[in-house]
């Protein structure tokens, strides 16, 4: 992760490198500079040699000397030119020829490279001049400048060094006699030579060098005062990011919601700062917002169930538990509008100090720590003839009703939750938790069977058991399959689950097993096998499908019998008549199991068409002793011999008994007298 610092040192070191490249090119560029200097100089000179030049050329044949100390050529553009040379280099320094690679005066013999000079621009006519920076060479001795100008030969020229017929015969003697016949025979725009100028570069580099200082020592200055400007700027900078940062760190991240009052420099930080607040007041008051939200139910603004658990965490006291009752039917029927606006209107007759909005229809209230059992019983009842009296709602005039749970002597939530759960298993209005212990324990056990079910189940441990019904002569004609739970070696009896099973989808499943495995059997052995099915199973519409799916492609119908509980559920319930039929016309028999325990209405048994009956155990286990078991058993068998139907005894626990409805006309027995249920036929 990049930090400002490191970066920072990163930008130094970058513009340290660029210093020196810029030094570098400022070294250059002054170099150039001054040489460009240099340069014009030397052209300018050359200029004013060549204006002389021209100006001795037009006006030197006219002219005769007196006097003859002077040099016969004095006034010539050559001669005037090497002497005004001579005067340049004394005073300025400045190496000025004029040459020819056909010179006349020795002293103007051409070097090498004033010859490559005059060679060069012989071959390039266009180009103005001549230069380059040059080595030692001839009779400078260091490194020098060196610029060649051309001397084009002119008309005027040609007095001196045309073609003999063109310069004056006395003239021409006296070049002669002084010079031998050279540098005759040009013609106008020949180059006839070169001024040849040399600057030493000793004081040119001394120039560049105190200019470069110069220039150094001020940019150095710039860039140093800049990077004091610049430390002094980012250390201001990160004192402010380090005031945002500390308060990042030891406020906001500790959910410590204050504005950041610390004063910042500079703007933009101040403009992070203002946004840093806004955004705290935000969360502020979001939080605010959640806290509410959290805490209170927001159809009544009562704190709720964590609002609760919070106070009761440091206050016990009793607690009151009301709860409208069928509180969805009310919703579903009217509307949740009207809904909300009756949970709102029971929130207002009640106290709203103490009170605590649950779920949308429970209420907990809080009481005095000191309330005795009494009080706290008489104050529930008082609340509930409150609450139910009629509430006007719109166009509507509705009344509910209430019931309660209190915890009172553990005074917890769970204990009162417990207690409003069993009002409903009690069928009481007003229920403490102390009653509801016994029902906490039964839960406790519901849970541990259901988890014993749902594992034998996935286990595939739902299994039957199958006991034989025999005839007179012991004689086995069916069995009957019974459901059982096999938990390791042990066989577990329906008693302790099939209940539990009924109160969830568990019970379905049993069902299911036990006709797919009793369907198995009789395919296997083509036996004779009764089955259990109840009012539950018959009003599934998941569970008639099942059935009727396995039993469309069965080709053994006929030895598969129902037995059915006659109770007064099944005769209420229209969907179980109907598959009763269905069942009939599949081929099944259907029998009524525990005829006689309670509801033994003959005309109904015929409305059935049962195929036979079963008399209830009960009757059967005293039949021996019981004048009115006998009664009621001999009148069942009469009944069935009428109607052609066929009798079953339950529970035959002995031979006595065996011997006994031998006499009675019994068709079939079942009990332990023959077999107990066995884990195969």
């Amino acid at each position: 992760m990049k930090t400002i610092k490191r970066e920072m040192i990163k930008l130094f070191a970058l513009s340290g490198i660029a210093l020196v490249v810029l030094l570098f090119i400022l070294y250059k560029s002054v170099s150039y500079f001054i040489i460009q200097q240099e340069l014009q100089k030397a052209k300018l000179l050359s200029h004013t040699l060549v204006y002389t030049r021209d100006y001795l050329a037009t006006v030197s044949p006219y002219i005769e000397f007196k006097n003859h100390k002077f040099h016969p050529f004095s006034i010539t553009p050559a001669y005037a030119v090497t002497q005004i040379a001579t005067i340049i280099r004394k005073k300025d320094n400045i190496y000025i020829k004029q040459t020819s690679d056909k010179y006349r005066n020795i002293e103007n013999k051409p070097n090498k490279a004033e010859l490559f000079a005059i060679k060069y621009l012989k071959n390039h006519k266009n180009d103005k001049y001549f230069f380059k920076l040059a080595i030692p060479n001839g009779d400078i001795s260091k490194e020098h400048i060196f610029y060649a100008y051309p001397l084009i030969i002119q008309k005027s020229c040609l007095k001196c060094h045309g073609s003999k017929d063109e310069v004056l015969p006395e003239l021409y003697k006296k070049i002669v006699k002084t010079y031998g016949k050279r540098a005759f025979g040009y013609k106008v725009g020949d180059l006839r030579g070169i001024i040849s100028i040399r600057i030493p570069f000793d004081s040119i580099r001394e120039r560049i060098n105190k200019l470069f200082v110069k220039l150094s020592i001020f940019l150095l200055f710039l860039y140093l005062g800049g990077v004091y400007f610049f430390i002094r700027l980012n250390n201001a900078i990160l004192k402010d990011i380090d005031k945002i940062n500390n308060y990042l760190k030891n406020t906001l991240s500790k959910n410590i919601y204050k504005p950041c009052k610390d004063k910042l420099q500079f703007s933009e930080l101040n403009f992070i700062k203002k946004e840093l607040n806004n955004v705290v007041k935000s969360l502020k008051s979001h939080k605010r917002e959640s806290y509410k939200n959290l805490h209170y139910n927001p159809i009544t603004k009562l704190p709720n169930r964590i609002r609760l658990l919070e106070v009761i965490s440091r206050v016990k006291s009793p607690i009151i538990l009301l709860d409208i009752d069928a509180f969805k039917e009310i919703n579903y029927y009217y509307g949740e509008e009207i809904a909300d606006k009756l949970v709102l209107e029971v929130a207002k007759r009640l106290d709203r100090t103490k009170l605590f909005h649950i779920k949308i229809d429970t209420f907990a209230m809080l009481t005095s720590k000191d309330i005795t059992k009494d009080e706290i019983y008489n104050l529930t009842q008082e609340l509930i003839d409150k609450l139910e009296q009629p509430y006007k709602i719109e166009d509507y005039s509705i009344i509910i009703r209430f019931r309660a749970g209190i915890s009172f002597t553990k005074r917890s939530f769970v204990d009162a939750l417990s207690a409003l759960d069993a009002t409903r298993i009690l069928n009481k209005d007003i229920v403490f938790c102390s009653e509801a212990a016994s029902i906490r324990e039964k839960y406790k056990e519901y849970l541990i069977w259901m988890k014993k079910l749902k594992e034998a189940l996935e286990d595939n441990r739902i299994v039957p058991f199958f006991q034989p019904i025999v005839d007179d002569n012991k004689k086995v004609c069916k069995y009957e399959a019974l459901v059982r739970m096999i938990d390791g070696k042990e066989v577990i009896s329906p008693f302790f689950f099939l209940n539990i099973a009924k109160r969830s989808r568990f019970y379905f499943d049993i069902t299911k097993i036990m006709l797919t495995k009793s369907l198995e059997k009789i395919k296997q052995q083509n036996v004779v096998i009764s089955i259990n099915i109840t009012t539950l199973d018959m009003e599934n519409v998941e569970i008639r499908k099942f059935i009727i799916d396995k039993l469309s492609n069965f080709e053994y119908t006929s030895n598969l019998h129902f037995e059915i509980v006659e109770s007064e559920d099944i005769r209420d319930s229209k969907e179980a008549i109907e598959f009763i039929k269905t069942l009939k016309k599949l081929g099944c028999s259907i029998l009524i199991d525990d005829f006689g325990s309670g509801y033994a209405n003959f005309d109904y048994l015929l409305s059935l068409g049962a195929d036979a009956v079963k008399i209830d155990g009960t009757l059967i286990k005293n039949i021996l002793n019981d004048e009115n078991s006998q009664i009621v058993v001999k009148t069942i068998v009469n009944f069935a011999k009428e109607v052609n139907m066929q009798v079953i005894a339950e529970f035959v626990e002995d031979d006595k008994i065996f011997e006994y409805l031998k006499t009675q006309g019994i068709d079939c027995y079942q009990g332990y007298f023959y077999s107990p249920p066995k884990s195969d036929l």
